[in-house]
């Protein structure tokens, strides 16, 4: 035998199952080595952030905390009662001197309460050029009791920050504002707010020293969602959603809102703004002001080391299944050398010449076996062949014969075994499947006016004669719909014909029955068959339809006819001992399972 396409051969079917596979591991081996990196990545990715994230709160923070401290203070200075005017112009300045980092204080008073000749008193020192300036807040067009950073802490009776704002009227420079209450010395009567101003313009210098890689850089919100500091100062004081709103992944963006409400820092995985590819953003919170640092880390920075990894990797790993492709080409030709010469003489002896020499078994293995076996065998097919001839011819005669008694009895059956009717009134379903070729079961309906007329039947063999009885009740049962005969009265006659010349003892077990589809009554008869089964929407059970012995047994039996009446929205079941009695693959019967 030669095989025309080299890929047919079975060293080339082994080789071409053999490098899939190791294919296969190979790329499992790769991805698994790539995820887990990433998963490294991600562990190297949360650590950089938060050694970075929190060297810099830490550095924002510490700030903050003198800034809130000196505010504290001075309010708790301020609250004596003896305190005076000047007193208090001399205080916020010397605060302001001794703090570097305050831009400016003010000591905002409610009227008539600390001061009581006073009804506005807001002195307000800020730095400028490297000068201390005064400036009164206690005026009509500034009016610092409707200013936020007055009326909130008021408000809600606890020192707070401000959003970031530019202070017209005040200092005129970029700024937040640390308000704190003051009250006098019963802990009760608010008597007005201290304020502590820094100067936003340094975030800018902390947010541009943050490197991390290439490209990484840093920048921080306010509460609000606002970026106070940006290394692009064109995105300064803009809203956070508007520079991310085409970017950012809905849930991520959940993620941040979530995170206002802790403390813990937060990972994200978003598209990036500035550039293409995915970035990793660390959340980290300060303290009590609601504001946050966030670092921008981008993923293809991150992840060119462990993609140049597994590229170098993958080289490797094609160049060694390349060679190993030869290697088993080689090995399965020289092994399936005999095999491929066995096979060359059993094609002359599959298509008939069994005086074909067959190759000497060259090795004692499976390959020396299977020619011993193919000798044993062309031995045996000289022997049986001609019988095998004749058995085929007698059996393709029987079965054509088979065939066409099946055809016979099913054409005799409305919808030859299979129906499905919908009716305005009614619906009706029919199936039957012999258990061999030719069987004994049968079914049969008529409508006629208003009238449904229909017969279930089981003879008591299978096979052709059961074929033929069931072929002959089927002719009865129309002679009784063609005479108008009730169920009872169709039995008594059925009964009386099948009785006659019946040496083999055969005989039908039948429900018969009508049905006026306008009113639902029923008129049925039974022979000796399994009752039929209710269906309605409340309940299921068994309706008993009395009746006598089973078709052609005996003479002169009498079949009642039973009245009842169908209700509306109920199913009629009937069925034969194929339901019943059947049996699983371990020819046990369903019953003795449950």
């Amino acid at each position: 035998m030669t095989i025309n396409n080299p890929f047919q051969s079975l060293a080339a079917r082994l080789s071409l199952w053999i490098i899939p596979l190791v294919t296969l591991i190979f790329i499992v081996v790769l991805t698994s080595n790539y995820f887990l990196s990433r998963l490294l990545l991600e562990d190297y990715v949360a650590d950089l952030a938060k050694t970075t994230s929190t060297s810099t709160v830490v550095k924002i923070e510490k700030l903050f905390n003198t800034v809130e401290a000196n505010a504290d203070s001075l309010a708790a200075v301020v609250s004596t009662p003896e305190i005076t005017k000047k007193q208090i112009h001399q205080i916020i300045k010397a605060f302001l001197k001794t703090n570097a980092d305050i831009f400016g204080m003010t000591v905002a008073l409610e009227p008539n309460t600390l001061l009581h000749s006073m009804s506005n008193f807001a002195p307000y020192y800020y730095k400028k050029e490297n000068k201390i300036t005064f400036s009164t807040l206690a005026t009509e067009s500034y009016d610092y009791k409707n200013r936020a950073w007055y009326s909130e802490a008021k408000k809600i009776n606890t020192p707070i920050w401000s959003e970031p704002y530019f202070d017209t009227g005040g200092g005129n420079v970029l700024m937040a504002t640390y308000s704190t209450p003051i009250y006098l010395r019963d802990n009760k009567t608010f008597a007005g707010i201290v304020t502590a101003d820094i100067e936003l313009n340094w975030l800018n210098k902390i947010v541009k020293e943050i490197r991390i890689g290439e490209s990484g850089f840093g920048f921080i919100v306010s509460k609000a969602d606002i970026i106070i500091a940006h290394p692009n100062n064109a995105l300064n004081m803009k809203k956070l959603i508007d520079v991310l709103d085409h970017n950012v992944i809905p849930d991520n963006w959940q993620k941040y809102i979530k995170s206002k409400s802790q403390f813990s820092s937060v990972y994200l995985y978003t598209p990036c703004r500035f550039q293409n590819g995915f970035c990793w953003l660390a959340i980290e919170t300060f303290g009590n002001t609601g504001w946050k640092i966030i670092l921008v880390l981008p993923e293809q920075e991150l992840i060119a080391e462990i993609n140049l990894l597994t590229i170098k990797i993958s080289i490797i790993a094609v160049t060694g299944l390349l060679l190993l492709l030869f290697v088993v080409i080689l090995v399965s030709r020289h092994l399936t050398r005999p095999l491929s010469n066995l096979a060359i003489a059993t094609k002359d002896i599959g298509a008939g010449h069994l005086d074909t020499e067959l190759p000497e078994a060259v090795r004692e293995d499976e390959i020396g076996t299977l020619t011993n076996d193919f000798s044993a065998m062309r031995t045996s097919l000289k022997k049986y062949i001609n019988e095998i001839r004749d058995t085929t011819a007698k059996h393709q005669k029987l079965e054509s014969e088979i065939q066409i008694a099946t055809d016979i009895q099913m054409s005799m059956l409305p919808g030859a075994g299979h129906v499905s009717l919908k009716q305005n009134s009614y619906q009706l379903f029919a199936y039957l499947k012999p258990a061999r070729s030719v069987g004994g079961d049968l079914y049969y309906y008529q409508q006629t006016d208003n009238q449904l007329h229909f017969i279930i039947g089981d003879v008591s063999d299978k096979g052709v004669p059961a074929a033929l009885f069931m072929a002959k009740t089927v002719t009865l049962y129309t002679r009784a719909l063609r005479d108008r005969l009730s169920p009872g009265q169709t039995f008594n006659m059925m009964n009386d014909v099948l009785v006659e010349n019946n040496n083999a003892c055969m005989f039908v077990t039948a429900l018969c029955g009508s049905i006026n589809l306008d009113t639902g009554h029923m008129v049925m008869a039974n022979a000796g068959h399994m009752n039929p089964v209710m269906q309605n929407p409340e309940k299921t059970y068994e309706h008993e339809i009395a009746g006598a012995t089973a078709l052609g047994l005996m003479e002169d039996v009498d079949y009642p006819d039973i009245k009842f009446k169908l209700a509306n929205n109920t199913t009629l079941i009937m069925y034969t001992d194929g339901i019943s009695e059947a049996h699983d693959k371990n020819n046990q019967r369903s019953e003795e399972h449950t």
